[in-house]
């Protein structure tokens, strides 16, 4: 009889701690999702690498060094992401692309939310300057507080050019990788620093032009409601060509050889392409054909620069 008493009881147990962990995992996903992964992998690879750029030696140092980068771009990344979905909380509501976010569905407090973006931002900078990376850390703080205060507070709602400044705030994570790992200057990170600077207005002009009706329905007066179709392809396609110029900067430089601008070159193509398209046809498929290229375009021209210095330095 007290057999089948604890057999009972341990299946209670057992199912008890289950819902438990199930909940937990459900809670997880919601605020992952909050966080938008999406937006911020991207910023944690130029973080990454612009952390292995400046390691001369590998050693357990600074493979730490590298792993808290990574840590603190991420936390960073999540934290921004948090209090930029609070701010936009009325906008996201409204959009047909956005309103089923978490917060806007009802899947998380907006008291919660708002904690959940501080203690991210917080921690991102605490773990820098704990191990005393000051430069990271201002650069970290810098980042928060372009993309949070000045682009999603301030101008995102009121100009049409807030994407230009906002754009700050993506770049800085190369920098930040960097002067986690060195004090030393160099004008690599820099120019990934613009590049990054120059990708991100085009990238998000394109994804807006293909969504201006939501973004207008919202009230929000990003460029490409603002302005004439034509007019919008024009500067998209510009962004697009300062983006290549960019890219080919470590050549220009004397950085990397004439193997680096080749590959550069060709991997340009399609975005010469898909903006000479945009232009001659002024419609939704050419923009997103050009938001849809642009993102592996960075990431391949980051992994080009990653293997050019290693294949330089070893």
């Amino acid at each position: 009889m007290r057999k089948d008493t604890t057999k009972v009881k341990l299946r209670k147990y057992i199912i008890y701690y289950q819902h438990k962990l199930w909940s937990m995992y459900n809670k997880f996903k919601i605020y992952l999702e909050y966080s938008k992964p999406k937006v911020w992998w991207l910023l944690v690879f130029t973080g990454f690498a612009g952390a292995l750029l400046a390691t001369k030696i590998f050693n357990i140092y600074n493979a730490m060094l590298i792993i808290i980068v990574v840590l603190s771009v991420t936390f960073g990344s999540i934290g921004a992401e948090g209090l930029t979905n609070y701010i936009d909380y009325d906008m996201d509501s409204i959009m047909e692309r956005t309103k089923n976010r978490p917060l806007p569905k009802g899947l998380i407090k907006k008291k919660n939310a708002l904690a959940f973006g501080y203690f991210f931002a917080a921690l991102s900078v605490i773990l820098l300057i704990i191990i005393a990376k000051y430069i990271a850390a201002i650069f970290m703080v810098l980042g928060i507080f372009d993309n949070v205060f000045i682009y999603s507070y301030l101008l995102k709602k009121k100009s049409p050019y807030s994407i230009i400044l906002g754009g700050f705030s993506g770049a800085f994570p190369v920098l930040i990788g960097w002067y986690t790992l060195t004090s030393t200057f160099s004008w690599l990170p820099w120019i990934l620093f613009l590049l990054v600077l120059f990708w991100i207005p085009l990238h998000v002009w394109s994804l807006v032009y293909r969504y201006k009706d939501d973004y207008e329905k919202a009230g929000v007066p990003m460029l490409p409601v603002v302005y004439s179709s034509k007019t919008t392809a024009f500067a998209i396609s510009f962004s697009s060509l300062l983006l290549i110029v960019f890219s080919l900067f470590p050549y220009f430089l004397g950085i990397f050889d004439y193997l680096y601008l080749i590959t550069v070159l060709i991997l340009s193509i399609p975005i010469i392409v898909f903006s000479y398209m945009f232009i001659k046809n002024n419609d939704r498929a050419s923009s997103f054909k050009l938001f849809v290229y642009t993102a592996p375009y960075l990431t391949l021209i980051y992994v080009i620069v990653l293997i050019m210095n290693f294949v330089k330095i070893y």
